[in-house]
């Protein structure tokens, strides 16, 4: 994301989602001894699509962007049309970031916000103040407070930043752990402050040592999430379609039922 020189992602006080799936969530599915060097061939998917940005202002840097698309229109603006996780640098000054985008009319307006005190260099909060335009399946623009434009790629070249182990003042900072206190394991949840709020988070944290890093929001069904997979953000690798979350708020955060079983506190 790209401001000027300069650059700089929920959930209502009920959250419903059914189909669960089942309530040990985000099991490993692939290898716990992944590497950390393995990111010459990095990439958001099976369950995200991967973008690399470029500056529409040709200032130097690299960056990527894990998004989830959902089912937002303007006839249902309730709903983002993409939510995202995207992380970089520009001119050689880190970032990390959390947005989502809904329909206004006939334009699609994003908001997002810094996840910083891991080492990030920017810190600020864009809400409301982003355009998006999804020229093709595999270019989106955004304009407004940043200038650059995303290019949906199978994988890119890109060495990811260490893991955030707080949010930051724009966000909803919860700490996870197993809602029955039978799993080992604990976790952060970055809930998104602007645009919905209450829509769109990150998460990371570990079960049983084996770690995971997603993106959820909300579809027409209910909330879902998608995990980030490269073996930085953890060898856990699972979807968990939407409506197949419950987020039912209690005091001081959020018991989270059906494919998961959470304490957010």
């Amino acid at each position: 994301m790209f401001r000027q020189i300069m650059k700089s992602f929920a959930l209502g006080s009920m959250i419903t989602l059914t189909t669960a799936t089942t309530s040990f969530a985000q099991v490993p599915l692939q290898n716990p001894d992944l590497q950390l060097s393995q990111v010459s061939n990095f990439r958001c998917a099976p369950h995200l699509s991967t973008y690399v940005v470029k500056s529409l202002r040709g200032v130097r840097g690299k960056g990527v962007r894990c998004v989830k698309f959902s089912q937002g229109n303007s006839r249902n603006p309730r709903i983002p049309r993409l939510a995202w996780y995207g992380e970089g640098n520009w001119g050689g000054r880190t970032y990390r970031h959390v947005g989502h985008a809904f329909y206004r009319g006939r334009n699609l307006v994003g908001s997002a916000s810094d996840i910083y005190g891991n080492g990030e260099n920017f810190k600020n909060s864009f809400p409301g103040n982003l355009k998006l335009q999804i020229i093709s399946g595999s270019r989106i623009r955004v304009t407004g407070a940043w200038n650059e434009e995303w290019i949906r790629v199978r994988s890119t070249n890109y060495r990811p930043l260490r893991r955030p182990r707080t949010c930051g003042k724009y966000f909803d900072q919860y700490r996870v752990s197993d809602l029955a206190g039978r799993r080992r394991g604990s976790g952060l949840r970055c809930v998104l402050r602007v645009g919905r709020k209450h829509t769109t988070w990150f998460g990371n944290g570990n079960w049983g040592g084996n770690t995971y890093s997603h993106i959820g929001t909300r579809g027409r069904n209910g909330y879902g999430a998608g995990d980030i997979c490269p073996a930085t953000f953890g060898p856990i690798c699972n979807t968990f379609g939407y409506g197949s979350l419950k987020l039912t708020p209690v005091f001081g955060g959020f018991n989270v039922t059906g494919a998961w079983s959470e304490k957010w506190r």
